[in-house]
């Protein structure tokens, strides 16, 4: 390990520690508890597969699409509506969430929630880092998606920022459900699309913390290289393809019995890059269970330090991190 990594590797974690409670406080402290969900209530349906699918009957061409709904569901149409705004009902791969929508020809998909049609989740003011006309950087709760997921479009960090600001919001990048950490939003299009380039060119800097199995790698810094690929349902990292290139940037930060903290820094922006790229070099992250890791309350990856060019006049925006002296560079 070179006398460079040595202090890049020293000021981060001195920065990184001196955010906790006390110097000897565990590494889960950097994670913060999940968003609980709400509790189980009977599903809103008679059962069977957790979806439905097929094509729209000719029956029903022309009447409601509530009325689709309830023939599916059994249910009557106040419940169907309510299925239906919720947008469990997908036509030619689109929700739908108007009950009075007139049906056509083509596809359907109904998908039930877990719970039922539970509007439970609303944005917390105190987890808004940063705003201003054109941004909003919200720091996402572990286990809350970041935009709607298609058995439910209420209960999703996106959409309860809409309810708060009062207008359409834009995502240039996503986070995993159960990754927390800070999540950038754009307030209208055209900064969306500044933003979207930035992360297509590699101009916006982001940091993740992921806690893995001690006693940790032999290496201190490491740069994985490894391609992601979608098998089937699932991701995987290959070492030589065929997949999508990608690059994440590994620094070991601590190293405890309990586990070992890195820091992790994606140069490009794979489905799953850095849970992947750990677990394809020996060290997947707690509470990961896709991916080999060792059991956890929540996956133990947050997305802690976001720096960007404001794209309205240019200047530097660091939030979170670690960042170490002279950090971060985007030139």
């Amino acid at each position: 390990m070179s006398d460079s990594t040595k202090n890049r590797a020293s000021s981060l974690m001195a920065r990184l520690t001196a955010s906790l409670p006390t110097a000897d406080a565990p590494l889960e402290a950097l994670f913060d508890a999940p968003c609980p969900d709400p509790p189980q209530a009977p599903p809103p349906y008679g059962g069977g597969a957790p979806y439905q699918t097929g094509q729209i009957p000719s029956s029903l061409r022309g009447r409601e699409v509530w009325r689709l709904v309830a023939a599916l569901s059994g249910l009557e149409e106040v419940p169907a509506r309510r299925l239906t705004e919720f947008g469990c009902l997908w036509l030619d791969a689109r929700p739908a969430f108007e009950p009075d929508r007139l049906l056509g020809s083509g596809v359907f998909r109904l998908n039930y929630p877990a719970y039922g049609p539970v509007q439970f989740y609303q944005a917390d003011p105190a987890r808004v880092v940063f705003e201003d006309d054109q941004l909003l950087v919200y720091d996402k709760e572990s286990g809350r998606p970041a935009q709607g997921v298609p058995h439910d479009a209420f209960n999703n960090a996106l959409a309860a920022l809409e309810r708060r600001a009062g207008l359409t919001l834009r995502l240039p990048h996503r986070l995993d459900a159960p990754t927390s950490g800070l999540m950038l939003l754009a307030k209208d299009r055209e900064t969306a699309g500044r933003l979207g380039r930035a992360f297509q060119n590699g101009r916006i800097v982001k940091r993740y913390l992921a806690l893995g199995q001690a006693p940790g790698p032999a290496w201190d810094e490491k740069c994985s290289t490894a391609f992601i690929a979608k098998e089937a349902a699932r991701y995987e990292a290959r070492a030589q393809g065929p997949g999508l290139a990608a690059r994440t940037d590994l620094t070991v930060l601590a190293r405890r019995a309990e586990g070992t903290l890195f820091l992790a820094e994606p140069r490009t922006g794979r489905t799953h890059q850095i849970r992947l790229h750990l677990a394809f070099e020996g060290w997947p992250i707690a509470g990961d269970r896709f991916y080999g890791g060792e059991p956890a309350a929540r996956l133990m990856l947050r997305a802690s330090g976001l720096a960007f060019r404001h794209p309205g006049d240019g200047r530097l925006v660091a939030l979170g991190g670690p960042w170490a002296e002279g950090e971060p560079r985007l030139d």
